[in-house]
């Protein structure tokens, strides 16, 4: 059923416990199925992880939200699930159904009358990363700093490795640990997204050379967040808005950026240097914060972005079906290892999230292995084969095997090959 609201007004269901929540999430937890009660606005809950569409799945039942004019849904945490619509909203619901079938069909009366952007191949196509690989040399250097391994030197000595295993080529993207961090003063510093010449004192060069060895030059930013000290805060203090991290041993203050028009000019000064540069793909990273802003956020880097040069691949972590829109991949969110494996839940929650949620979207199935830099042998290949199980996107290598025994350096190329014959 489909009812429209003018005014506001609230409905009530029977329902049993668990909760399907897509749209509630925590960083590597499965806490998508809820026993408990809530009082949740599925539009502005902070986007912490893998945050889905404003939909819930109650049993055979399935509610979602059908624009973005509000609304909330309240459950008493025994049977009675209140769903609340501001006026202008529209609810599907039905309380007898295959709800991941009913989702489908949801999905596809919001994207009937909504444009669809083309596509580049390489948006689909097997991607590196150096993320979880340079925590991995951090680590073993004995540094607490996770980008303190990343560096000119360290991006070659990647491309080499990949080439020595025998992989395929694709997009490899440089993560966090590229730009300056840190003032004339030594203090933290996020926001002005200036090369770091000291560590990547031919950046440009780099960049040409990663094309010339066949691979698709990426680079990651969090432009979603800043620290007051940058020079987008100075000069525009309105923009600062809810911290996202605070430590009071360092002092550093991590904000969430407030949307405001005034980005249009900051977000294409930043987005087309590194465009003219050569990168053909932007890992958007970090939008943590409450989700309508985060959507709004998008939107500005999305449009701009594209005016720059259309082809250019931007990745969110949004996969809600009304955020996912200004974006063309969705990253799936990675996890880390525990003992007891609840990470296998992880995993897969993450993923089903995001195949109902961004059905429309390739997805990048983040990261092969895990973001653990240190994990156990089996794990990492038990990890890899599940991720290259599932359909829908694409692998993204992010450490590589050649840490372990020639075995699991075997197993897992083979397996990555396999992953790409089938493409073909």
């Amino acid at each position: 059923m489909i009812q429209i609201f003018e005014k506001e007004t609230t409905l009530t269901f029977s329902v049993l416990p668990p909760l399907y929540l897509p749209f509630y999430n925590q960083w590597n937890k499965n806490v998508y199925h809820c026993y408990k009660p809530f009082n949740y606005d599925p539009f502005n809950l902070s986007a912490s992880s893998t945050s889905g569409s404003p939909v819930i799945i109650a049993g055979s039942g399935f509610f979602g939200f059908m624009n973005e004019s509000g609304g909330r849904f309240i459950y008493d945490g025994v049977k009675t699930l209140t769903v609340v619509c501001y006026p202008g909203q529209t609810l599907y619901y039905n309380e007898t159904c295959d709800p991941f079938a009913e989702w489908e069909k949801y999905n596809r009366l919001i994207l009937e009358n909504r444009e669809q952007g083309t596509t580049e191949g390489f948006w689909s196509e097997l991607e590196y990363c150096t993320w979880v690989d340079q925590k991995r040399e951090a680590v073993l250097n004995g540094s607490k700093n996770m980008q303190s391994a990343l560096c000119e030197e360290y991006v070659y000595r990647y491309m080499d490795r990949v080439e020595r295993l025998g992989l395929p080529k694709g997009k490899l993207t440089i993560d966090d640990g590229w730009d300056v961090q840190y003032t004339a003063e030594g203090r933290r510093i996020y926001g002005n997204w200036e090369i770091n010449r000291e560590k990547f004192p031919h950046m440009e060069q780099l960049v040409k050379d990663m094309t010339a060895r066949g691979f698709v030059p990426g680079i990651w930013f969090a432009p979603f967040t800043f620290t007051p000290d940058c020079s987008l805060a100075q000069e525009h203090p309105e923009l600062i808005g809810k911290v996202y991290s605070q430590s009071s041993e360092s002092g550093l203050k991590w904000v969430f950026i407030r949307p405001d028009p005034v980005l249009e000019e900051y977000y294409t000064k930043i987005f087309s240097r590194y465009i003219s540069m050569g990168f053909r793909k932007l890992k958007l990273d970090i939008a943590y914060g409450p989700k309508d802003e985060m959507k709004e956020l998008l939107k500005i880097m999305y449009t701009v972005v594209k005016k720059i040069d259309p082809t250019v691949e931007v990745e969110c972590h949004i996969p809600d079906i009304f955020v996912s829109q200004y974006c063309d991949t969705v990253r799936i969110n990675d996890v880390n290892f525990d003992p007891e494996g609840l990470w296998r839940g992880v995993t897969m929650e993450h993923y089903k999230v995001c195949k109902y949620s961004a059905g429309n979207k390739t997805l990048n199935l983040d990261h092969l292995g895990t973001n653990d830099p240190m994990p156990e042998e089996k794990d990492y290949l038990d990890h890899t084969n599940i991720i290259l199980s599932l359909d829908g996107g694409y692998p993204c290598v992010s450490l590589l095997p050649d840490v372990f025994s020639k075995e699991t350096q075997d197993s897992y190329v083979n397996m990555i090959h396999a992953w790409c014959n089938k493409r073909k």
